[in-house]
């Protein structure tokens, strides 16, 4: 991978890519990868953990600053030319390096470590699976906290205190619960907002466990559903199905994105759609492919993916239903099992 790129080493920064790399799984070092050793610098804090996480990886406890550690290392080795992840280290970071570096080359890269990670091996899915069997149980607690005078924080709370007793390391991310109009923000911040006799309720949630993650999310309704949201249910429940429909393997996620947005436009809500229809996900939540309109690239066996088309109607509400895909060859599986039809969404 480095050599093809004609380089003789690079710099990881990004701490999902060097959890995918190396199995570590702590909050601060860097990697140095040549095309014949891995070495991670990090400090004290980290060197048992180290120790007993990651193998084949040469462990440097730096004495000094991270990349005063690092530069070090590269003149040692004397590498030449040294890519860099730019999306992950800061300016700051990058002028310091460059002044230790001298005249040697420096070249910015973008996604060398992200690309391997769009394809999920069979442990991965595993623990995707693990995540969303916890998001799936939690969202079962908080549909039993649904009713009149409950706030949208204090669902989000329990949904995420039961995801924690259910095993999850903590959620995948903020936790979105917005009620009646406020559902047409797509991330909705939590407010003390409470739940009325009729109120749509959106949740947008997820489970993180092992450091891999899941993301749903459901739409629901206390006691009664208007007719307007029945149409606006029907019309997101189906746009969601046509897209899924077409995910198999080389198939571009443009089409994906088009089977599901061409369809809410025919409906007259193409403008109250306005963002992608998925993503990636994994070690982070949201990873590559991203599922849009513009994006040409081929789905490929074992990439997980989200499928989420919405439609948002400020001061009337919004409704977006979201799964979890897995990429096969010749379709894909639906690795989500929460129930979505309108009759499941009454509570």
């Amino acid at each position: 991978m480095i050599k093809k790129r004609g380089l003789d080493g690079l710099i990881v920064g990004n701490i999902a890519n060097i959890r995918y790399l190396s199995g570590f799984s702590g909050s601060e070092g860097m990697m140095l990868l040549t095309d014949e050793r891995d070495i991670l610098i990090t400090d004290f804090r980290y060197v048992e953990q180290v120790q007993k996480e990651c193998r084949g990886v040469e462990l440097v406890e730096r004495k000094r600053g991270l990349i005063r550690t690092t530069s070090s290392l590269v003149r040692r080795l004397k590498l030449s030319v040294l890519g860099f992840e730019a999306d992950s280290l800061t300016y700051s970071q990058y002028a310091e390096l460059k002044t230790a570096l001298g005249r040697k080359k420096m070249v910015p890269t973008k996604g060398m470590v992200e690309c391997l990670r769009e394809i999920k091996d069979d442990e991965e899915v595993k623990k995707i699976r693990m995540a969303l069997e916890i998001a799936e149980a939690g969202f079962q607690s908080l549909r039993r906290d649904v009713r009149q005078g409950v706030t949208e924080k204090q669902l989000a709370d329990g949904l995420e205190s039961a995801m924690k007793s259910g095993g999850a390391v903590g959620p995948a991310f903020n936790t979105i619960v917005a009620v009646g109009e406020r559902s047409s923000l797509p991330h909705a911040p939590l407010t003390e907002r409470k739940i009325g006799r009729g109120d749509m309720v959106l949740v947008d949630w997820g489970a993180s466990w092992q450091a891999y993650n899941s993301d749903l999310t459901r739409v629901l309704f206390l006691n009664r559903i208007s007719a307007q949201a029945r149409k606006i249910y029907g019309i997101v429940l189906n746009a969601q199905k046509r897209a899924i429909d077409r995910v198999r393997g080389g198939v571009s996620v443009r089409e994906v994105d088009l089977a599901a947005r061409s369809y809410i436009e025919k409906m007259g809500y193409g403008s109250n759609f306005g963002h992608g229809l998925g993503h990636g996900i994994g070690l982070d939540v949201h990873e590559n492919p991203r599922l849009n309109r513009t994006n040409r690239r081929l789905l490929k066996r074992g990439m997980v993916i989200t499928v989420e088309p919405g439609i948002y109607i400020p001061n009337w509400g919004g409704v977006r239903i979201e799964d979890m895909i897995l990429v096969k060859e010749d379709g894909c599986e639906v690795l989500s099992r929460l129930p979505k039809d309108l009759d499941e969404a009454i509570v």
